[in-house]
């Protein structure tokens, strides 16, 4: 059985006017508001907010163009929102548990690598992120990063611009999945080469 890439012609968009008006306007809006390269914080400061871009930017990386999906940003609206979230074990609340990890990795970066994260390389950035995955479970930054990259790709592939990389073709409504064979798929569904 071969490898098969997904149609380069398709995206998943071409369908947004067979949707409902509801589901239009929520992917509109997601689209309008949550790619682009202009970010701002609420709950985060901005240094918080940068060290945090640049850690999703390493974990989850993406051309920083019109189709850049901001993951840091909307972790942060998140955090603002004033929801408590979820919580593991003895780890604080969401709010606080990003507030002591983006710290820790600023402490972190400066201890190991002489400089702040914002003025770390590619590589250097990179290094850092294994050496903190390679800890011990336990180990309060390793759970950290886990948690951003959970987060960030819960984000990501939700989002309308990522749909394209994995086929998923959108919303099913009003049509709906109905059950085909296996070898079958509708009309508005991705084809493969």
């Amino acid at each position: 059985m071969g490898i098969h890439s997904l149609d380069k012609n398709y995206d998943a968009l071409d369908r947004l006017e067979k949707w409902d008006e509801v589901t239009q306007a929520l992917i509109k809006k997601r689209i309008r508001d949550e790619v682009g390269s202009a970010l701002s914080y609420l709950f985060l400061s901005d240094q918080e907010g940068e060290t945090l871009e640049i850690i999703c930017d390493i974990l989850l990386p993406q051309l920083k163009d019109k189709n850049y999906i901001k993951i840091s940003e909307a972790i942060d609206r998140d955090l603002a929102s004033g929801k408590k979230g979820v919580r593991y074990g003895d780890d604080p609340w969401p709010q606080e548990f990003y507030k002591k990890g983006l710290a820790e990795i600023i402490i972190f970066a400066k201890k190991e690598f002489a400089e702040p994260v914002e003025n770390m390389n590619f590589v250097q950035l990179n290094e850092m992120t294994e050496r903190i995955m390679q800890r011990d479970p336990a180990d309060f930054l390793r759970r950290f990063l886990r948690r951003v990259l959970a987060d960030g790709v819960k984000i990501y592939y939700s989002h309308p611009k990522a749909w394209n990389e994995v086929g998923f073709p959108g919303p099913a409504y009003p049509e709906g999945y109905a059950y085909l064979d296996c070898d079958k798929k509708f009309d508005w569904e991705p084809k493969y080469e």
